[in-house]
């Protein structure tokens, strides 16, 4: 190569175009980074390098456990070896800050990232990341959440709503919604059971694609590299879009499609074409809530425990043997968690409590 390892690194970390489409934002560029590439394989290994070294720049946290940062080195390393780093230097950093930390610590000053972490906490319990940062026009008061490890993670909005959020997507949202719009920021893939308000309108960006809803449960499937934007509905009605049209129209545009139950709508991101989908299922993500009518009749309550617990990706407490004679007859349908869990506990005269990763049900015996 006529530039060192290091050097391109630097050079495409210091390119805006280059970081604009590593975030996603600039899809129609996937040809001139390819013709980039070429066929040097050094080239597509700092390529890929760079994006993922991108993203942790962009992502730069307020708090992080050191399993994201593991998790985010480890991604990094996998796609491509260190070149200019020893393994014979990263040892002689073992005694000082361990072999997980020197690894880090190497492969970010080798790109000359000035990056501070801090609050760093070892709390293996957290797989998912909530990020607050100012970015691009965003209000400092607003929340990442990054699912990076877990099948599913539950994500509770101001709102009430309901997310759940696939394995290596994020959401970010403010911690208070406009009073007259609700907006939301998706990268990956994710299940909504939305809180019904015909006042506030629900928006979900992702990538080029809007999806406007008033209240309803729909999956959209949205990752950077994937080459179409697709919604699918499970109850409701959605609203589906460019965010082209829409600045256009300043508005909500004419050219949408309305999605009705089972419908699912495709967004080429090449050809820029916004289809309806012949397939008349609301299954897009494969993921246990869309199955689930959560419609029961005379159910134990352990089964709708469990069935809400797999849905969502979220622990349910409660005393089995003190309510294992207690069960109900209900449609809890499209609501979300909370909702739901409201429900549960009034019909049974019980009382809940819900935190970031678990639901604690305090609730008497049904004798």
């Amino acid at each position: 190569m006529h530039r060192s390892y290091t050097g391109l690194l630097d050079a495409l970390l210091a390119n805006p175009d280059f970081l604009q489409w590593a975030r996603g934002e600039k899809p129609e560029d996937d040809a001139r980074w390819d013709q980039w590439v070429g066929n040097n394989p050094d080239r597509r290994e700092i390529l890929q390098k760079a994006r993922v070294l991108a993203k942790v720049m962009e992502e730069a946290p307020v708090e992080v456990s050191d399993d994201y940062i593991e998790s985010r080195i480890r991604q990094a390393l996998t796609i491509a070896k260190q070149k200019e780093v020893k393994s014979s230097q990263v040892r002689k950093l073992l005694p000082a800050i361990g072999y997980r930390w020197a690894v880090a610590a190497s492969l970010l000053l080798a790109v000359g990232i000035g990056m501070v972490i801090y609050g760093m906490r070892k709390d293996n319990s957290h797989d998912a990341v909530v990020l607050a940062k100012e970015e691009r026009g965003q209000a400092a008061d607003s929340t990442r959440i990054l699912n990076m490890d877990r099948v599913v993670k539950y994500v509770q909005l101001p709102d009430g709503s309901s997310v759940v959020l696939h394995r290596n997507s994020s959401i970010r949202f403010p911690n208070r919604f406009d009073p007259a719009k609700r907006e939301v920021y998706l990268s990956g893939e994710a299940f909504f059971e939305v809180t019904k308000n015909p006042a506030q309108p629900f928006y979900v960006y992702a990538n080029e694609l809007v999806a406007q809803v008033h209240g309803t449960s729909f999956s959209v499937k949205a990752g950077h590299q994937d080459g179409q934007v697709e919604v699918a509905v499970k109850t409701g009605k959605v609203w589906v879009y460019t965010n082209k049209e829409a600045e256009a129209s300043r508005g909500e545009p004419a050219a949408r499609l309305i999605l009705t139950q089972n419908e699912q709508a495709s967004f080429d991101r090449n050809n820029l074409t916004l289809v309806r989908s012949t397939q008349k299922s609301p299954v897009l993500l494969n993921l246990v809530i869309e199955h689930q009518p959560f419609a029961y009749s005379e159910a134990p309550i352990g089964e709708v425990f469990t069935a809400l617990s797999k849905a969502y990706g979220v622990d349910i407490e409660y005393n089995k043997d003190q309510m294992a004679n207690c069960s109900i007859t209900a449609t809890l349908g499209d609501e979300p968690l909370e909702n739901k869990i409201k429900w549960i506990c009034t019909i049974l005269e019980a009382d809940y409590e819900i935190t970031e990763e678990k639901i604690h049900i305090r609730g008497n015996s049904c004798l």
